[in-house]
């Protein structure tokens, strides 16, 4: 793995370095010397100021982000005991603006995929919607976009009488929506969509047993994954049928704990025990799973260092972002594909005590946004870096 980082240090070298200022008392020469310092800097990587928002003090499962073409961050949260809609921040050159996903007042909403953003710069957004107990399929999952700050009005995929369905939003060519949905109870089903002025079924299938993600291809099928006693399992869905399993090697796949790129690569991310040294850890672990399909090997991008927080997002593009919280440091790491990329440290203030929520990342423009809470307080600290 290549890594152009440039580790923080504070090095005192014995060298002084001449910093010309103007004249104060007792440096009639004009000069003050002070120890070179070395600050954390990675080639490529601008950060720049921090934002500060109010978001929320507590959210139902973790926020999801985007940047859009403007290269300002959206955050999305919800909480299931505080109202049952969901939120949304973006920032704009007055300042931060606060809108909801349009949804009818009586009804319950929750996140399900994060946001994707356009070639047109429009911003997608596919959520899980409950209707009120009176509708005999009271379950579903709604669209819309957001462009120029507004939304437009909310277009229903699909119903359904369970509550176990689940869906994945891909956008194909000519920013084409497409949503794969798994839906049952005993017996489960997966069923394509696809967006021509109204969201149109176009193919079903009954799943094979283990698989849990059903990712939409460019076309017409789709790609399914599962795992079974720790072993990756992967289907091809193509020309309405589903394909022998192809086992990937071992791999584990966690609920949000993944993340599809545009070019079809498959992140999974992981914290588990490691033994380092005789001492067990809690350690961040990543595959990635190609589109040929072609599992990689898994590994530790933070080494041998304990992490708690872990978030991860891709875009719609060839980039993911994973970052995750050591003891005294935060770290992030892009992939481009399934090759990584550098690792950096996130800056922080002196003494500024925040924990990871969310991260963002974009291939247009090229920048990487941190979203990250202070304390237990509804205040986020909001921080971007622009890549070469």
């Amino acid at each position: 793995m290549r890594r152009i980082t440039c580790l923080t240090s504070l090095l005192w070298v014995g060298l002084w370095v001449l910093v010309f200022t103007h004249p104060v008392a007792a440096q009639s020469e004009g000069v003050v010397y002070l120890p070179a310092v070395l600050n954390d800097y990675t080639v490529g990587w601008h950060w720049r100021d921090a934002y500060t928002v109010t978001v929320a003090t507590r959210t139902t499962n973790l926020p999801l982000a985007a940047i859009d073409h403007e290269g300002q961050p959206h955050i999305f949260w919800y909480h299931t005991l505080t109202d049952d809609h969901v939120h949304h921040l973006y920032l704009t050159l007055t300042g931060w603006q606060a809108t909801l996903a349009p949804a009818p007042a009586d009804s319950e909403s929750l996140l399900t995929n994060a946001p994707l953003v356009d070639d047109a710069g429009r911003v997608h957004l596919l959520w899980f919607n409950r209707l009120p107990a009176t509708e005999a399929q009271r379950h579903r999952f709604l669209h819309a976009t957001f462009s120029n700050g507004v939304w437009q009005s909310p277009r229903e995929i699909m119903r359904s009488k369970y509550s176990t369905i689940n869906g994945w939003l891909r956008l194909g060519a000519d920013d084409q929506p497409r949503v794969a949905v798994t839906d049952g109870f005993l017996g489960w089903r997966a069923m394509l969509y696809s967006l021509g002025g109204e969201w149109q079924a176009q193919s079903e299938v009954n799943l094979p047993a283990d698989t849990d993600i059903v990712w939409p291809d460019a076309v017409d099928g789709a790609h399914l994954y599962g795992a079974s006693n720790g072993t990756l399992q992967y289907w091809r869905w193509s020309g309405g049928t589903v394909g022998a399993a192809q086992a990937l090697g071992s791999g584990a796949l966690l609920g949000r704990s993944l993340a599809f790129d545009a070019m079809g690569n498959l992140h999974i991310f992981w914290k588990a025990g490691v033994n380092v040294e005789g001492r067990l850890i809690m350690a961040l672990h990543h595959q990635c799973i190609d589109a040929l399909p072609q599992a990689s090997e898994i590994v530790y991008p933070g080494g041998a260092a304990t992490v708690s927080n872990v978030v991860g997002a891709s875009e719609n593009g060839p980039l993911f972002a994973l970052a995750w919280q050591e003891p005294n440091r935060k770290r992030l790491m892009l992939w481009d594909g399934c090759t990584p990329g550098a690792t950096v440290t996130i800056p922080e203030d002196v003494g500024e005590r925040t924990t990871l929520r969310a991260v963002a990342v974009s291939s247009t423009p090229r920048k990487v946004c941190v979203f990250m809470q202070q304390d237990a307080t509804d205040v986020y600290t909001v921080r971007c870096a622009d890549l070469d």
